[in-house]
């Protein structure tokens, strides 16, 4: 049954991605080609949608959004480095804009989301709107915290209305809230008698679990973004994060990722390691980001996960990218390494990510700053479950690594850099890790060896890189984009 059910999701999953292989031949990866400003009409939309054909494509198109994201913002949280074959523009902060990423957020993502929604409150399927409105506060996220303000409130209206105002970030992010909170008590409901089954890319091989891993979903989802406040707030973000975080994962075994098969790639595979093999080059590991992982920034400490993540080619040393140089690099994301295999998983929100969230708020909690040392049980059991996390699901050889004292280094010596460095290595190519080195000012103590980029743009004025600009097309059709455009050096509003 079991087999039966894998393989009618892996079928689905097909056909999802050869509509999705297609739409994003033209926008993939801040292509200058960007179709069209209406962020109100999807292409790929079916003239008669159902419940179960919008799902699979909610489900793949939030997932690919994810990549298209974190392909460029990686750059800005320098885990990755641009060739000059591949995004070195923004790479030097010339002109960021991640088209691809707007247009499959709105065009294929949030329309798709939006007619299941509508759906399922009209077919009586509660479960339908709870998933939905989850993929949609996602979405959100992953918008606003790449462009700031963003269309919400007037978007999905077409035809009657093309040109949607641009909503403020912080209404946004009331939104997500509002959004989680109603998809918990959907998925709560018991009325209805449609259920996903296959369609459900994620969670729908355990039919007994299944709503349940969705609704812990929504309870970390609002910890994060009860996080990014920080600024705000951070007593406030912190203890609202604890509240939703008890809530959450169990394991492991029950985080929110779409894995791929040898037919449906991961996108990390086909758009890197795959045109890697025909000898063009477009990103690889940072020289910082190895160094924080080779006992260079931290002596004494080396991270079996390092030949797991990229791949040296058996080098007796590991060289990186250097930001904005597209300089050479013997270490690069090929489908020998964990993040690009053509089945590996992309991640949404982890139990990893979970136990780092709540480390970071026990941690804020006790009193602790950047600069203090030492904090609760709790900080410190959170630190080393997030670890343990990461490590468990690389299936790397963990035991030497999490004994070394310099990593176990007990309440009393945990720092706040501990968390965060640690973090940034579970998060790898995940776009919350730019989020969080804004949120902490790029500070060079938590992120250690982060710089500005090498021939970095001179109208930057020699200061890091706070947001992307709106794609060009949108902001040419649409006046309310130009109206609400700033320059790539403005903080977004939770970084003010």
């Amino acid at each position: 049954m079991l087999t039966s059910k894998l393989t009618n999701m892996k079928n689905i999953l097909k056909n999802i991605l050869v509509l999705l292989l297609l739409f994003t031949f033209n926008t993939l990866i801040s292509c200058k080609k960007y179709v069209g400003g209406d962020t109100n009409i999807n292409p790929n939309k079916a003239s008669t949608p159902t419940l179960n054909t919008s799902l699979p494509v909610a489900i793949a198109s939030t997932a690919e959004n994810h990549f298209r994201i974190a392909y460029i913002t990686s750059l800005f949280s320098e885990q990755l480095g641009a060739y000059a074959t591949g995004p070195i523009i923004e790479d030097q902060n010339r002109d960021v804009r991640i088209d691809g990423g707007y247009l499959g957020i709105y065009q294929n993502s949030l329309t798709n989301i939006d007619v299941m929604i509508k759906l399922g409150i009209a077919q009586n399927a509660p479960y339908y709107v709870g998933i939905g409105k989850i993929l949609m506060a996602v979405n959100l996220g992953l918008a606003t915290d790449t462009w700031g303000d963003i269309p919400y409130s007037e978007a999905l209206r077409a035809p009657d209305n093309l040109y949607p105002k641009y909503d403020s970030q912080q209404s946004i992010y009331t939104a997500i809230q509002s959004l989680l909170d109603d998809a918990i008590l959907q998925l709560a409901t018991t009325g209805g008698s449609i259920k996903p089954g296959t369609d459900d890319l994620i969670y729908g091989s355990n039919a007994t679990t299944q709503i349940s891993n969705w609704t812990k979903t929504a309870w970390v989802l609002k910890a994060r973004y009860a996080m990014h406040l920080t600024k705000k707030d951070k007593n406030l973000a912190a203890n609202n994060a604890l509240s939703y975080l008890s809530k959450g994962f169990a394991s492991i075994a029950e985080d929110c990722q779409l894995v791929y098969n040898s037919k449906n790639l991961n996108p990390w595979n086909r758009s890197v390691a795959v045109v890697l093999l025909g000898a063009v080059s477009t990103v690889a590991p940072t020289q910082r980001f190895i160094d924080l992982m080779t006992g260079t920034f931290y002596p004494g400490v080396i991270d079996p996960r390092l030949p797991i993540m990229m791949d040296n080619k058996g080098a007796a040393t590991y060289t990186g990218m250097i930001n904005g140089a597209a300089t050479a690099s013997n270490s690069n994301l090929t489908a020998n390494t964990y993040y690009a295999k053509d089945v590996s998983p992309i991640f949404i929100v982890t139990y990893a990510e979970q136990k780092f969230l709540e480390a970071e708020a026990e941690f804020i909690k006790a009193g602790g700053t950047i600069a203090s040392t030492g904090s609760s049980v709790n900080a410190y059991n959170a630190y080393l479950a997030g670890i343990n996390a990461s490590m468990d699901k690389l299936a790397a050889v963990k035991a030497t690594y999490v004994a070394n004292p310099l990593v176990a280094v007990t309440p009393a010596g945990l720092k706040f850099e501990h968390i965060m460095k640690e973090k940034q290595i579970a998060m790898f190519l995940q776009p919350e890790t730019w989020v969080d080195v804004r949120r902490y000012d790029y500070d060079n103590t938590l992120f250690r060896g982060i710089a500005l980029p090498q021939n970095q743009a001179s109208i930057m004025g020699g200061q890091f890189i706070r947001r992307s600009l709106y794609p060009q097309a949108e902001v040419s059709t649409n006046p309310n984009a130009a109206a609400a455009q700033k320059t790539l050096t403005t903080k977004v509003w939770w970084d003010q």
